[in-house]
């Protein structure tokens, strides 16, 4: 006992360390160091003890400062990923397809369904005030989109291509021959059925696009999609394209508006 309270007095004296107990230290040392493998190991627990409960302070504040950084740093990795992910759909909507020199307006999806179009409509924060009208088409990333069919002041609402009323002329990119297609609901594809011959050579992965003939509702060239089924229609002489949208109807943010409108 009477070594123990020795081991906690010498403990307590090294612990405030300077050079006022110098003195004392130094004849404590001299005391005991007949005896200084025994007290070490009975000291040393206490030691280490007294060390944790002297320290604990200062670990609490060190472990809070981290803490705290590392919510910093967590905030502004969801910053930076929300600014990359914004960069990346502004970059995409404006590498659209080849609409030529027809100038645009970049706007964003106000309201809407984003997942289940079962109205086929969505609303954009952009109208008559940006120059917007009736007609004009709408794309996404390198695709069609839809097109403009009720203007406001600044607001749009668009028809989207999905919508089995929409229809559309059409051409393949590589064998160069003429259809019309259509929409065919939210999750389905892109159907041409109209003016492709049963003989005509359509493979899988060909390219769609807008014809843009005369009096079109779309100028040519704009990307629809790639071929994912061919189907003869033996009935009817012709061949059923289905076709995969190269937009992505579900993930509708930033569109760009084409300021072309059909002819009259």
């Amino acid at each position: 006992m009477i070594i123990t309270l020795l081991a906690i007095t010498l403990i307590t004296i090294d612990s405030v360390g300077g050079n006022t107990f110098d003195p004392v230290r130094n004849t404590a040392s001299d005391v005991f160091s007949p005896i200084g493998d025994g007290v070490a190991w009975v000291s040393t627990p206490f030691r280490n003890a007294w060390a944790g409960i002297t320290g604990y302070g200062e670990l609490k504040e060190e472990n809070a400062r981290l803490n705290e950084q590392l919510t910093e740093l967590r905030a502004e990795s969801i910053t930076d990923d929300n600014i990359r992910e914004q960069y990346e759909r502004l970059r995409d909507a404006l590498d659209v397809g080849t609409a030529g020199d027809i100038p645009f307006e970049v706007a964003r999806v106000a309201s809407g369904p984003r997942n289940n179009f079962t109205d086929h409509r969505v609303e954009i924060d952009k109208g008559s005030s940006s120059g917007l009208e009736v007609g004009m088409p709408v794309l996404a990333g390198k695709g069609l989109v839809g097109r403009i069919v009720r203007v406001s002041g600044n607001r749009s609402v668009v028809q989207l291509a999905t919508d089995p009323s929409f229809r559309v002329g059409v051409r393949l990119a590589d064998t160069q021959v003429l259809g019309v297609g259509h929409g065919s609901g939210p999750k389905g594809p892109f159907v041409v059925d109209r003016g492709i011959e049963i003989e005509a050579d359509i493979e899988e992965n060909e390219g769609v696009l807008t014809s843009g003939l005369d009096r079109a509702i779309m100028p040519p060239d704009l990307v629809i999609g790639l071929v994912e089924e061919v189907e003869p229609d033996e009935a009817a002489q012709s061949l059923i394209l289905r076709v995969d949208f190269a937009a992505e109807f579900s993930q509708l943010d930033v569109v760009k508006v084409l300021k072309w409108v059909p002819s009259p």
